[in-house]
């Protein structure tokens, strides 16, 4: 079934394959983007490599790897995917019969590491406008390496492999080894970058991230082997219309392989500006729109206990209640104990009135009631009221 136009499908075919200038400069644009990206983004994992080595004083590394070991691990980085993926099939890589691709790759290496170009495209160009451009190269050229070599190699590879069919229910493709090498042919280069810590100073052997969760792009590159492979496959037709032919190299798959890969390279595109604009989107609206948020937000929630009441049907004191009558106890002591202090003062002071009405001054004169110390003034209406003590009364000199 023809769902693009001939022509239009092979235009988008043809862009990953389109060149500078077929005499002069026959390198590819699509592969010379792709350069830049996997040069810029190494360039930037070193420094921060080196900024924090300085930080944590685990050592002094310089800014720029070694000129050897970058080109080296951009080489992994762009074509360990391709490079693995022929490997596990039993051919040689395509770059190793090219003029081309590994050229390309090195000249976008040195221009990124020693030119001026890696200032130009930080700061004269608007971040988003250069991912986009960067990420669609990067997508057209993953999604032709996993039609190409990851489906229709795994096809030829396995076509008159006996095992996969017999003569009664006719040949059946091998799904397994093409979803697999779909996924190592686009991600392969991730993988190996985990796997050796390529953007780092000290190449080591560790755990790769990819064994405990699936990065970005397995994802996408599993979701495009599938695509790929169900809409060029005579069995999934077969399935997708309830038809029983036996003989499914007969007909064809549910599109044309030019609309299949003229499609595959629209949605990895696709795909992969979606995950660019994806925070800029959740910032507008003011949600995540990735299913991998929504999954790790119910799992939280899920995970959060939650409070219930007594099975007495009583409502436990809330912890600031009590807090709040502990923290009231000690002041209403404190409130007895200068009631209590404040009689003994009014006590003390009519006992002296009735016991020396008048006394003599310092000079010989008299002072008079005015003249002595005056008692503290009655308490407001507002403070609580005082209570008499009951203690019984010292005898003064009067009594005696």
């Amino acid at each position: 079934m023809a769902l693009l136009g001939s022509q239009w499908a092979e235009t988008l075919i043809e862009l990953p394959t389109l060149t500078f200038h077929h005499a002069l400069l026959p390198l590819s644009i699509f592969s010379a983007l792709d350069g830049i990206r996997v040069a810029m983004a190494y360039r930037q994992a070193i420094e921060a490599a080196a900024d924090r080595s300085l930080k944590d004083g685990t050592g002094v590394y310089p800014a720029r790897a070694p000129w050897g070991q970058s080109l080296l691990s951009i080489l992994i980085m762009a074509l360990g995917g391709g490079s693995s993926a022929s490997m596990l099939l039993g051919m040689p890589p395509s770059w190793l019969g090219s003029n081309v691709i590994v050229p390309t790759y090195a000249l976008s290496f040195f221009l990124v590491q020693y030119t001026v170009l890696y200032d130009i495209l930080n700061n004269m160009v608007p971040p988003t406008v250069l991912a986009s451009v960067l990420g669609t190269a990067e997508a057209s050229l993953k999604a032709m390496t996993i039609a190409k070599l990851g489906v229709d190699g795994s096809r030829m590879r396995f076509a008159a492999d006996t095992h996969n069919g017999n003569s009664e229910e006719g040949l059946s493709e091998p799904w397994f080894a093409m979803l697999l090498l779909g996924v190592i042919a686009g991600a392969g280069g991730g993988m190996w970058t985990d796997l050796l810590g390529l953007k780092s100073h000290q190449w080591t052997l560790s755990t790769p991230s990819f064994v405990r969760f699936a990065t970005y792009d397995m994802k996408t590159s599993l979701l495009g082997s599938f695509f790929y492979a169900a809409s060029t496959s005579p069995q999934f037709r077969n399935v997708w219309r309830g038809e029983a032919d036996t003989d499914i190299l007969a007909k064809g798959g549910l599109l044309e392989t030019q609309d299949a890969k003229a499609m595959m390279i629209l949605v990895m595109c696709t795909l992969k500006l979606g995950q660019q604009a994806e925070p800029v989107i959740s910032r507008y609206i003011g949600f995540s729109l990735s299913p991998t948020n929504w999954i790790n937000a119910l799992q939280t929630n899920l995970a959060t206990p939650k409070k219930h009441d007594g099975g007495d049907g009583h409502v436990a004191a809330s912890p600031s209640n009590t807090d709040r009558e502990d923290s009231h106890r000690p002041l209403r002591r404190r409130g007895r104990k200068l009631d209590e202090s404040s009689e003994g003062v009014e006590s003390a002071a009519e006992e002296d009135e009735e016991e020396e009405p008048v006394k003599k001054g310092p000079r010989g004169g008299k002072k008079t009631a005015s003249s002595r110390r005056q008692v503290s003034p009655s308490p407001s209406p507002a403070d609580p009221p005082l209570v008499r003590s009951t203690r019984t009364r010292k005898p003064v000199r009067k009594d005696l």
